[in-house]
């Protein structure tokens, strides 16, 4: 008979955390969580906590540069966001941190109101919708640098942290909900890429360049999303990153993964692909294209080409079950 000495237990147990360990790697679902989802939640926390600091300083470019890093990083966040189907709490916090899109009040507008005013800034900034990423955009780079404008900043950054650090606590919070039902969380996410490739396709690029059917016409460069700093394209960046997180063969275990072991390969091979040339189209537009439509007819039509690959090529082969969003590109 074998007999196992207390070291003996101590080194199965020590194996066993190791194969648990290693078992948690390989797992796709828990690599989408872990990777992707949590990681891209907590560099947001980083690169505002960045910009908080980057508000002391002297150097424009600085402060640019913090401001662009948060908007990529935010983009990265909001590409594949579904805190708010695990917290009711939490269906709000992309509207708190980002009010693009939503509603008909000219933000720049009331904000450089304020700013006009003698008011105290903390009674200023009562509605939500003044302390985004929109509003800070505006605060920050429209007009001349003040002590004024760096204390409207302030107050609009810390609630940006405040809510990205709420969604990073949040994934935190709800990752065994999430790999207790794999397949609704599977779901939740490829539905996510695929609302945002939409909304990036159609909101933030199309409508601006006068790509629409509805609204055709000369671009409209100042109904980007942060027209002021510029960063608009590095939120796209974001969104188009997240996704070559999620689907890429080098970044497995991931949906790609999962694909291959549900048999979906085939499927997730043409989104690959489609999701590769989107890329690309993305990286040739020129520096200086101010959404013009020439320059932006090609990012818009692989946009499109990705989200109908999502739709016709992988959802049935990995048994997710797609909400319909424009599924056609019109």
């Amino acid at each position: 008979m074998k007999i196992f000495t207390p070291l003996s237990f101590i080194c199965l147990l020590s194996l066993s955390h190791a194969e648990l360990s290693q078992a948690q790697e390989k797992d796709p679902y828990a690599s989408i969580y872990d990777n992707v989802l949590q990681h891209n939640a907590d560099n947001a926390v980083n690169y505002c906590v960045n910009l908080q600091g980057a508000l002391e300083s002297d150097s424009a470019d600085v402060r640019h540069q913090a401001f662009v890093q948060l908007a990529e990083g935010w983009g990265r966040v909001q590409a594949s966001y579904i805190l708010g189907d695990y917290d009711m709490n939490a269906m709000d916090y992309s509207l708190m941190i980002d009010y693009f899109h939503s509603g008909n009040e000219d933000i720049h507008e009331s904000i450089e109101r304020l700013v006009g005013r003698d008011s105290k800034v903390s009674t200023a900034l009562y509605k939500n919708s003044y302390k985004t990423m929109g509003a800070i955009d505006s605060v920050m780079f429209s007009g001349e640098w003040s002590e004024r404008r760096k204390e409207f900043a302030e107050i609009m950054v810390a609630n940006v942290c405040k809510r990205f650090t709420q969604i990073s606590e949040g994934y935190k919070a709800n990752r065994d909900e999430f790999l207790f039902d794999v397949e609704r969380g599977l779901s939740l996410v490829v539905n996510a890429q695929i609302e945002h490739i939409y909304k990036t396709r159609d909101w933030r690029i199309a409508q601006v360049s006068g790509l629409t059917k509805a609204d055709p016409g000369p671009a409209k460069p100042e109904h980007q999303q942060y027209p002021y700093s510029q960063a608009s394209w590095a939120f796209i960046g974001g969104i188009l990153e997240t996704n070559k997180q999620l689907l890429a063969e080098d970044t497995q275990p991931n949906i790609a993964t999962i694909a291959h072991e549900k048999q979906g390969m085939e499927g997730v091979k043409v989104v690959q692909a489609a999701l590769k040339t989107s890329s690309l189209a993305y990286k040739n537009t020129p520096v200086d294209h101010n959404f013009n439509a020439i320059a932006m007819t090609s990012v818009v039509k692989r946009l499109s080409d990705l989200q109908k690959a999502f739709y016709k090529h992988l959802v049935s082969q990995i048994g997710v079950s797609a909400n319909l969003i424009d599924a056609d590109g019109d």
